[in-house]
């Protein structure tokens, strides 16, 4: 999920697909039919690169019950929703190893370089074994308990009084 910016790094996540050819990549956001045509030129045969142009909240959540992992490797992002959706729904993320996702995943995901697709291939692989990708899955339904819509307004509205509070 999110979009085809040039942050969002897209790009390695394809090349490491050739090192995954048992893998599918599904890439969920609308996209424009020019960045699409660019991409395409960077699958390699052998790899498997859905573009799916959006989905619902339905079709969203079907995909994370189904995958092995949610994947990005963003070089620069604001939080991390994503990853939180998918960790209370079991599925282990690896993800970019950037300050903003080790503080939402904490040690609970697999991190990489967002220009090393070999470790980003290598660290899918380590879920090609089942005690692996449990072992993720229970620590990524640990971790997501910390999240809740409910907890952060009251944190919101917590950090409002105290500013009132402090004038």
């Amino acid at each position: 999920m999110g979009s085809f910016m040039e942050y969002k790094n897209v790009e390695t996540l394809i090349i490491a697909m050739a090192e995954l050819p048992d893998y599918e990549l599904h890439l969920l956001s609308t996209i424009a039919p020019e960045r699409k045509d660019e991409l395409e030129q960077l699958i390699s045969d052998g790899s498997q690169v859905v573009f799916h142009n959006g989905v619902s909240d339905e079709e969203y959540e079907e995909l994370l019950r189904e995958c092995t992992a949610l994947v990005t490797l963003s070089r620069e992002e604001g939080y991390g929703l994503p990853l939180v959706e998918a960790m209370s729904m079991g599925t282990p993320v690896v993800v970019t190893d950037m300050p903003i996702f080790r503080e939402v995943a904490g040690e609970d995901a697999l991190f990489a370089s967002p220009d090393d697709p070999m470790q980003f291939a290598c660290n899918v692989r380590q879920l090609d074994d089942i005690e692996t990708w449990k072992n993720y899955s229970r620590r990524a339904l640990k971790r997501a308990s910390n999240y809740s819509w409910e907890r952060s307004a009251e944190q919101l509205l917590d950090l409002a009084q105290y500013a009132i509070d402090h004038k």
